[in-house]
């Protein structure tokens, strides 16, 4: 897999809101992808996700994994991650 590009702020933001590396490499594998309408698109993990997850993962990665469900990161169209961020209110599409 090839190195995932951060922006300076989205590597200052993962450092401040605690979200490893190794959890961006699993949300670009397995996350879902969705438009933002701004150009970007958001990858998170669904519930459909978390099952194919499960199949995926050892137990003990899952459960480390899991902590982070929550998780978001917004990818620029040039595949740069601009931000990350912990989901504090459910989306309504």
């Amino acid at each position: 897999m090839q190195p995932i590009r951060l922006t300076d702020h989205a590597a200052v933001r993962m450092q401040q809101r605690g979200i490893p590396a190794w959890y961006l490499h699993l949300l670009f594998e397995h996350g879902n992808t969705t438009h933002d309408g701004h150009g970007a698109v958001l990858k998170s993990v669904s519930k459909s996700t978390r099952r194919r997850l499960r199949n995926v993962l050892s137990r003990n990665e899952y459960a480390a994994a899991e902590r982070y469900f929550g998780v978001y990161a917004v990818v620029s169209s040039d595949q740069t991650v601009v931000t990350a961020a912990h989901r504090t209110n459910r989306r309504f599409h």
